[in-house]
């Protein structure tokens, strides 16, 4: 339930801003990575120190194993959640539960830190998320590189 709670913002709102900006992300967004202890690292992209959080990413250290969770509109299809990195592309199983917001599903996958797009994106900080056929880009810029690596280094088994 704690995972629910920090996702604020739904990928939808994401879909809409990047439609205006190209594939420059959304402003103000960044990817930032935590560690709490029994709840492993957490890598979500967001508004920097707010529970704004289009997409997180969980593992408990050496797992092997991230859970990929965000919030999409009730009305798309959400029995899978798409990323894209560079030429990799992996459809995850998800499933979904009514979201916080109306009109919003939360939807929450589980992957292996080898599944192509999470190791592309591992390698290159290369991300976007599909939804509705839509294609939505998470730049990782500069320092964040470094929350981007120590995040796949803390779950790798």
């Amino acid at each position: 339930m704690k995972r629910r709670a920090i996702i604020g913002l739904g990928i939808s709102c994401l879909l809409a801003s990047c439609a205006h900006q190209g594939s420059s992300g959304m402003p103000d967004m960044a990817w930032s990575l935590n560690h709490a202890e029994g709840e492993g690292a957490k890598l979500a992209y967001g508004q920097p120190q707010s529970d704004n959080v289009l997409i997180m990413m969980t593992c408990q250290p050496r797992s092997g194993q991230v859970l990929v969770s965000m919030t999409a509109p009730m009305d798309a299809p959400s029995d899978a959640i798409q990323l894209v990195s560079r030429r990799q592309n992996s459809r995850l199983a998800a499933e979904a539960t009514p979201g916080m917001g109306e009109g919003a599903a939360y939807v929450e996958a589980k992957a292996s830190i080898t599944d192509p797009a999470l190791a592309s994106f591992a390698s290159t900080g290369d991300l976007s998320v599909v939804a509705n056929g839509r294609k939505a880009a998470l730049p990782v810029r500069g320092p964040e590189r470094g929350a981007v690596n120590g995040f796949f280094a803390s779950c790798r088994a």
